[in-house]
């Protein structure tokens, strides 16, 4: 990939922020420092980035695709379902283990994504 300015804002977007970010918010902080870039410009260096494996894609069913930095450590995320705030969540805090579902199945599981959705300490009050 060509290492423009836009790419590299992109770049440091995802690695900075502590949430998935949807096409709309990351063109949104790239705009800020290169007003002239166009959505489909930042659409194109994340369909790169996530080719490359440097971007993972994390759907969040009716709220759409979002997109973290792929260097991050593996984890989940628990979604408002009424404000859309995330959090993440690793696999201990849920009690998950790969070595449990193969003693279980005999899967020798690949890849997971565990989708959590609820409503945040701040809508629930």
């Amino acid at each position: 990939m060509r290492n423009t300015r836009a790419a590299r804002l992109v770049g440091d977007v995802l690695r900075t922020y502590a949430r998935p970010l949807s096409i709309q918010e990351l063109h949104d902080h790239v705009r800020e420092h290169l007003p002239l870039t166009a959505y489909s410009t930042v659409y194109r260096i994340l369909g790169r980035l996530e080719a490359e494996g440097r971007v993972r894609r994390v759907d969040w069913r009716e709220r759409g695709s979002r997109f973290e930095w792929a260097a991050l450590p593996h984890h989940h995320h628990i979604v408002c379902s009424l404000c859309g705030r995330s959090v993440d969540v690793d696999d201990a805090a849920l009690g998950f283990s790969e070595e449990k579902v193969r003693a279980a199945t005999g899967f020798l599981v690949d890849h997971h994504s565990i989708e959590l959705e609820g409503i945040c300490p701040s809508c629930q009050r």
